[in-house]
């Protein structure tokens, strides 16, 4: 096993200067394919929730079995996402990602085979829906984890940003895509299009070439590598602190964005579907345009001191959502959130992977998606507890007090973070 060391700290004297190159990471062929699969795979993420949500409503009409499902789609993250990193670090890359897809497509073909056929039942879809999570829990790490091995350490940052990009124009356009197909042809039709898309993402991976992972020593247990991913992450201020805030506000902001807002437009806007779905439209937008904006910035000196910046702007932003009595406003508020989480989030994930050495990436990358995997949900649970306890406003406001305050508490305790170059290390003084 190769030792773990932090990544290089002083980057180059040419990587000193900003570049307005928006698309420069698309000039490694490699990355260009690796972002054409993500963006397949995205797009049929952003519809695989909307159609088991519909099958779901569809076939059995029960709340409960609606909440079962759901969690289905994302226990095998939770279950099989640390385990994954570490097989991430120990295999081919290119290999395990390519085995996860095509097991995405077998398992959507076969959902849309069993729909046609009327034979789908409660159980029938728990199951598919584990075994399409079990192929994202082994496929996401690895995808994200391959980033910095294709790009210079210079472009790490446009790099990342594009990767986002795809994901923010598949949270607008797959619900989209996933509702037109369900009404032109029916539930199964949108997972015979997910099939389809995945399907098209592994032709782009056929031309992919992922560098090898330089590994020395024996081979040890699977739970040992975990172990060593995970002293990796505690023994690292920075990146510590960066997998703290991020579960942190998945817990206290994404979780209670998704289970409260519908019921505070509902409620409190008096507002019907459509216009609580455009609160969401106008965050994707939001953080499309900032992520462009991002992109044309090939590295920033103090990265880590403007992630801090969107901390404190994210918690203004969800308390003031918490008080906005007009719907007009409220959106406003939903666009500006999804601008500063396109910051947010592009930030976390350059900062983290410019300071991770590529042989301890996977392991690294699957505490990522777990930090989010898991807040998430429990942050779901724990809002629509206080909701009936406290109220929904007075919990969106609390929620956002209470991530300022962290935020200038990291300000001034952790240092390093401050200092961190999205391109690795960190600035003096």
């Amino acid at each position: 096993m190769a030792t773990v060391t932090r990544a290089d700290s002083a980057p180059p004297r040419s990587e000193r200067r900003l570049s307005l190159q928006t698309f420069s990471a698309f000039q490694s062929r490699n990355f260009a394919l690796l972002w054409a699969n993500n963006m397949t795979f995205a797009l049929s993420q952003s519809m695989r929730q909307f159609a088991f949500t519909w099958l779901a409503l569809e076939l059995f009409d029960s709340g409960q079995a609606l909440g079962l499902i759901i969690f289905a789609l994302g226990l095998p993250i939770l279950v099989f996402g640390l385990p994954a990193g570490a097989l991430a670090d120990r295999i081919d890359r290119r290999l395990l990602l390519f085995a996860s897809q095509v097991g995405g497509v077998a398992v959507t073909l076969l959902t849309a085979v069993l729909i046609w056929a009327d034979v789908m039942t409660t159980g029938l879809t728990m199951a598919l829906a584990l075994a399409l999570g079990a192929t994202v829990a082994f496929g996401q790490p690895v995808r994200v984890a391959i980033v910095p091995s294709l790009v210079e350490r210079s472009r790490l940052l446009n790099a990342v940003t594009l990767m986002s990009l795809s994901q923010n124009v598949s949270m607008i356009a797959g619900p989209a895509i996933g509702g037109a197909m369900i009404a032109l042809g029916g539930v199964g039709a949108a997972f015979a299009g997910q099939s389809v898309l995945l399907g098209i993402g592994l032709i782009a991976l056929l031309p992919l070439r992922v560098p090898s992972i330089d590994r020395t020593g024996p081979q040890r247990h699977l739970a040992a590598e975990v172990r060593e991913g995970l002293a990796f992450v505690a023994g690292h201020p920075g990146i510590r602190t960066l997998m703290l805030v991020l579960m942190t506000t998945a817990l206290v902001m994404a979780g209670t964005f998704m289970t409260l807002l519908p019921k505070i437009a509902k409620e409190d806007l008096n507002v019907g579907a459509f216009e609580t779905s455009m609160f969401f439209t106008a965050m994707g937008v939001g953080m499309l345009m900032s992520s462009l904006l991002l992109a044309s910035f090939s590295r920033l000196d103090r990265a880590g001191l403007w992630f801090i910046v969107t901390l404190i702007t994210g918690g203004t932003l969800n308390a003031a959502f918490g008080v906005s009595l007009w719907y007009e406003a409220s959106v406003a508020i939903m666009f500006a959130t999804g601008w500063n989480a396109g910051f947010f989030t592009n930030l976390n994930l350059t900062l983290i992977q410019a300071n991770t050495p590529h042989e301890v990436m996977g392991r690294v990358m699957s505490i990522y998606t777990l930090a989010m995997a898991g807040g998430m949900p429990l942050g779901g649970l724990l809002a629509g507890l206080m909701a009936d306890v406290w109220g929904s406003r007075e919990w969106f406001v609390a929620c956002g007090l209470a991530l300022v305050a962290i935020a200038i508490v990291v300000l001034f305790t952790q240092p390093s973070l401050r200092r961190m170059r999205s391109s690795g290390g960190e600035a003096p003084g």
